[in-house]
């Protein structure tokens, strides 16, 4: 099969449940980047949150954010492709939320910021602890993040909600908040679990982007790769010439991609880029 570029989501993929990169993992992708193969990290990370488990990687030289809404060029810390929300739905959409007690942040300029008074929330999240702790690493805390995208002149690149939880689980508010979104048209929205929904602009997918550094670097479609587990990477799995899901990922992943590969707690991300890219 020739492979030249590998797109790679981070959280339940390449990332084990712990948010570790195994050895295993990053000597495959050092492996298929020495033998030629782009390996480009697909996250819906901002560029500045994006872990340095992940920079382990040697030879590793863009990277996919926000969900597809932007795409860096990792040495140079340049944003080549970006495709940002219309301006003024955004603000409306943050401003519903903001009333909600959910937790809204917003990504603008590779980085991700929370409104001070969200912040206390965090430790309610519908999540595990790895997760938290993540999420605490690369969100700024800003006094006021209304005035904060009143201040740009373009819309954010990307809106997340994540959701409190009651001792059941069971998250709260996150039914009106989807309903409250759902008004904005122009959107779309893909979610990691229960605990979490995401927006971007309809256009701004982690597919487009895929595509988009396929053509800067004389790639064809066909003869890219991508590995994922949950929602934000579906259509980036569906534009990819060959598409790998891990045994771990959610029931309509299972169902549409090429290949399942092990689960992210058994290298599964080594294994199939050995088998389809090194082969």
């Amino acid at each position: 099969m020739d492979i030249r570029l590998i797109a790679v989501d981070l959280d339940g993929t390449l990332f084990d449940t712990q948010k570790k990169l195994s050895e295993e993992n990053r000597r495959a992708c050092e492996e298929a980047i020495a033998a030629g193969v782009q390996v480009v990290i697909a996250t819906g990370r901002p560029f500045y949150g994006i872990p340095k488990e992940a920079r382990k990687l040697r030879g590793l030289k863009y990277a996919i954010c926000t969900n597809g809404a932007s795409l860096y060029d990792l040495e140079r810390e340049v944003c080549l492709y970006e495709d940002p929300m219309p301006r003024s739905e955004a603000l409306a959409m943050v401003e519903g939320l903001m009333k909600m007690p959910v937790i809204c942040d917003v990504f603008y300029n590779g980085h991700a910021y929370i409104d001070y008074s969200k912040a206390g929330l965090i430790e309610q999240m519908n999540t595990d602890e790895p997760f938290k702790v993540y999420f605490r690493s690369c969100r700024e805390e800003v006094p006021d993040v209304m005035a904060l995208m009143r201040s740009y002149a373009k819309g954010s690149e990307k809106v997340t909600v994540n959701f409190t939880a009651g001792p059941d689980g069971k998250p709260f508010y996150r039914q009106e908040a989807v309903d409250w979104c759902g008004q904005f048209r122009d959107f779309v929205m893909v979610s990691g679990g229960v605990g979490n929904v995401e927006f971007t602009k309809a256009s701004a997918t982690k597919g487009v982007a895929l595509l988009k550094l396929a053509e800067i670097l004389g790639i064809a479609p066909e003869q890219t790769m991508a590995i994922g587990d949950s929602g934000n990477d579906l259509d980036m799995l569906q534009k990819a010439g060959f598409s790998v899901g891990m045994a771990n990922s959610e029931p309509e992943i299972l169902k549409m991609v090429d290949y399942v590969t092990k689960s992210n707690n058994e290298n599964g991300v080594a294994y199939a880029v050995r088998k389809f890219a090194l082969d």
